[in-house]
């Protein structure tokens, strides 16, 4: 018992320090940008070796990849991606997509603005930001391939179609050009993203 105690202790201790050096890389990723941030500032920042963070997560690109993917893998995202799919009215399915979408937005916006930032990163970076983004945009799918089950989509529109008019409201740029740059607030944004979707993508 006791020796299951210190491997418990032992996990747990890990796991805080990569937690420790997760945050340590979203703070300087953001602040002073992916290029311009080292290794060493990590450690810094964590205040753990340089061998460390390494052995906890691994170099820049894999920090990077861990961010994204934590913030793409959200429990909560997973959830409301799962009732988009069951949805039974073609109103609830874009909600439920404003709704999803503002909860990532404003519950993670770190992990948006590294996704927004992949031109300017290194290729295995821009990779990393690259396939989160493609993670969210096959989300949003989802609710293109419900709506077109549910024979709701605007005569013409095929799901690829849908899909990119879901991306154009409730993607990557629209909830920081909006809130971030536009001053509104999330409730303002979200009930204008849905209206302006349900006008593009539904039936009258």
């Amino acid at each position: 018992m006791a020796a299951q105690t210190r491997a418990s202790r032992r996990q747990e201790s890990a796991e805080q320090t990569r937690q420790l050096i997760l945050d340590a890389a979203q703070d300087l990723f953001i602040t002073q940008g992916y290029a311009a941030t080292t290794v060493n500032d990590i450690a810094a920042r964590a205040r753990v070796a340089v061998a460390t963070v390494y052995t906890s997560v691994g170099g820049k690109p894999t920090l990077l990849r861990a961010l994204i993917e934590a913030g793409v893998n959200d429990p909560e995202t997973a959830q409301n991606v799962a009732a988009i799919a069951v949805a039974a009215d073609p109103g609830e399915v874009v909600r439920l997509i404003g709704a999803g979408t503002r909860y990532g937005h404003q519950s993670r916006p770190h992990t948006i603005q590294l996704m927004r930032a992949a031109p300017g990163m290194t290729a295995s970076a821009a990779n990393a930001a690259r396939d989160g983004a493609a993670a969210y945009r096959q989300a949003l799918r989802v609710g293109a391939v419900r709506l077109d089950e549910l024979s709701a989509l605007r005569p013409g529109l095929t799901v690829e179609q849908a899909t990119q008019v879901l991306w154009f409201y409730f993607g990557l740029h629209s909830w920081p050009q909006l809130v971030d740059e536009g001053g509104w607030s999330y409730d303002e944004a979200e009930r204008w993203l849905v209206d302006r979707a349900t006008e593009a993508l539904l039936q009258p």
